[in-house]
């Protein structure tokens, strides 16, 4: 798990969306450690 915290400062999009896309990001971190590929992930 990390002991990052995800802050959306200004979106354009419902909160089911942010919420997804902040998943999304957090299980790109926890599986790679090359940018690139967090990248390719996302």
């Amino acid at each position: 798990m990390c002991d990052r915290k995800a802050v959306i400062k200004n979106a354009d999009m419902s909160e089911e969306m942010q919420q997804d896309s902040v998943e999304c990001a957090t299980q790109a971190l926890e599986k790679y450690n090359i940018e690139k590929d967090i990248a390719a992930h996302i």
